[in-house]
């Protein structure tokens, strides 16, 4: 009996001994040593900008024109594409019209008819069978009769619908078998050529458009900024918007489209940013951070970016003057990685 506890005790202590040897902590493995990048960095820099107001408008072309019949038919043929390009005086529609026809036969029977009477009655009055009243009355018929095939042909021809400028279909509106009918446009022609910027802006703001000579406009689908010129301001403001209609003709260019989105800028003084180029900023979801070298170390930082100018971005918040930023390769930088800077 008086060996029971001694044994017992001796489990127990193996036990301990055990449970002590399993959770006795250890010391985390050492994580690798990043790889030194090298990447091209730039301090960043105040420099002058022209602060302004934004106002959103349209590229449109200046010369556009809907190609509408003079008569109501139906489309027998239509040769419009979008995309197509047409010259002044090609053949865009061409309308069945029954009524024009048979008003052209009957014209060219009466006047086939009248030139009869008149050569008829010109050899009767020769030989003094026909009295000049009466022959006059015959000339004035077939006179009548000449005007009024004149007529019909004109009428005729307006079954032809035909282009009245060169340019490049930008809408079809019509398909063979539609019933045609005067101010129903069949298609849109417009100069690609001869582009412009329309845009309605505040009451106030119309006035720096007609001091500008020129505007910087915006087209999303083009990088950097269009110098435009200011071709029309209206004299009349909406009375229920408030706004003026403001036209801005645009350089030739050819990747302007009509009907593409942008931004003018109206000018209203100049101020200084701090800014960096645009590909140093790096965004991660709803932040935005740039990468700054400490010492041989890329430091990431928080930054609140401003607007967009000439590929360089605005930074309003979260480095100063004179710090080098990374602004090549910074989107596959880790916080805290050695860089080399290269020349």
């Amino acid at each position: 009996m008086p060996a029971w506890p001694a044994r017992r005790t001796a489990s127990l202590a193996a036990v301990a001994a055990i449970v002590a040897g399993c959770t006795t902590p250890h010391a985390p493995p050492n994580d690798p040593p990043l790889p030194s990048r090298a990447v091209r960095a730039e301090p960043a820099r105040t420099m002058p900008r022209m602060a302004g107001e934004e106002v959103i408008g349209t590229v449109r072309a200046r010369d556009s024109v809907e190609i509408s019949p003079t008569v109501m038919g139906k489309v027998a043929e239509l040769h419009c594409a979008l995309g197509a390009a047409v010259k002044a005086g090609d053949l865009i529609a061409r309308l069945s019209v029954q009524e024009l026809t048979a008003r052209l036969d009957q014209a060219r029977e009466a006047l086939a008819l009248a030139d009869l009477e008149l050569a008829r009655a010109t050899r009767l009055r020769a030989t003094g069978a026909l009295p000049g009243a009466e022959y006059d009355v015959v000339a004035s018929r077939q006179r009548i009769a000449q005007a009024s095939h004149a007529e019909a042909v004109a009428m005729a021809g307006y079954a032809a619908v035909r282009a009245p400028r060169a340019g490049v279909v930008t809408a079809k509106l019509a398909s063979t078998g539609d019933t045609a009918m005067p101010g129903r446009p069949l298609c849109v022609v417009e100069d690609p050529t001869s582009l412009r910027f329309e845009a309605t802006v505040p009451e106030a703001l119309a006035r720096a458009f007609e001091r500008a000579q020129a505007i910087p406009v915006r087209i999303d689908a083009i990088d950097g900024a269009i110098a435009a010129t200011v071709a029309e301001v209206s004299p009349n403001a909406d009375a229920a918007s408030r706004t003026v209609l403001v036209k801005l003709t645009l350089p030739q260019d050819a990747r302007l489209r009509a009907g593409a989105f942008g931004r003018a800028i109206v000018p209203a003084g100049e101020l200084r940013a701090l800014t960096v180029p645009a590909s140093a900023v790096v965004r991660r979801g709803q932040l935005e951070a740039v990468y700054v070298i400490t010492s041989g170390t890329a430091r990431m930082r928080l930054v609140r970016t401003g607007k967009v100018v000439d590929e360089r971005i605005e930074l309003r918040a979260g480095v100063r003057e004179g710090e080098p930023v990374v602004v090549d390769g910074a989107d596959s930088l880790i916080d805290g990685q050695p860089v080399t800077v290269a020349p």
